[in-house]
């Protein structure tokens, strides 16, 4: 089934790509027509290949990360701190420096999540039954407004929110597997959208990000092992 969302996110990815290019550079990604949508429990979009069998693999690559910041303007730099402690809403330009953190921290709380996994290995080479994961963050917006450390009793729901996208590809055919896409707000899964109590600082702009990318990766690897245990039982 092909919807709006399916298109946007396969645009943003191959276009991600051509700017994301590093070492493991597998056979050309192919198959995204081929795949459908699924119901699930655990993500708001699920796309899986028919001929998808998980039972072959045992071994996942993380591979071409892509991130996209929403260009903002700076519209919202000028919102006045009474604005801000009220909580209205608005988005703000992520600094470059703030971006880079944030990619680091997502790839690494990505890899320490899914090395929990009881299935599958994660390996700094392509070989055989590898997956290659390709994780990627979309359409990035912020909520935090700038220099929010020094503004008194700015309170929270979220930091923001993005679309968080997995795609696993065959690393020897190239060919999709599955993609998840998940539009959330960053925000840890317990804050339910509840205003922090607490002033926002930096230290919990951070905490939030954290949070958020565990629990997209948490519920990604557990996926992920059952449908490897499922698979081998047939």
């Amino acid at each position: 089934m092909k919807t709006t969302l399916f298109v946007t996110v396969a645009a943003l990815l191959v276009a991600g790509v051509a700017l994301a290019q590093n070492d493991a550079d597998p056979k050309d990604v192919v198959g995204a027509d081929d795949l459908v949508k699924q119901k699930s429990s655990q993500f708001q979009n699920l796309w899986l290949n028919p001929e998808a069998d998980f039972s072959k693999y045992d071994t996942l690559y993380l591979w071409n990360s892509v991130f996209q910041f929403r260009d903002v303007g700076e519209n919202n730099v000028n919102r006045t701190t009474t604005a801000m402690m009220r909580g209205d809403q608005g988005y703000f330009a992520v600094p470059e420096e703030d971006q880079e953190k944030f990619k680091k921290l997502v790839i690494d709380v990505v890899i320490k999540e899914l090395g929990r996994s009881k299935q599958f290995e994660i390996v700094d080479t392509i070989g055989p039954g590898t997956l290659l994961l390709r994780a990627a963050v979309l359409d990035i917006v912020s909520s935090v407004p700038p220099g929010v450390g020094r503004q008194a009793n700015v309170h929270l729901s979220s930091m923001g929110e993005a679309t968080f996208v997995f795609e696993l590809i065959d690393a020897d055919t190239g060919v999709i597997q599955a993609r998840t896409a998940d539009r959330r707000y960053i925000q840890p899964p317990s804050a339910m959208n509840a205003v922090n109590q607490a002033p926002t600082n930096s230290a919990t702009v951070w905490n939030y990000v954290e949070l958020w990318a565990q629990d997209q990766a948490m519920t990604l690897r557990r996926e992920l092992d059952k449908a490897a245990k499922t698979a081998a039982k047939k």
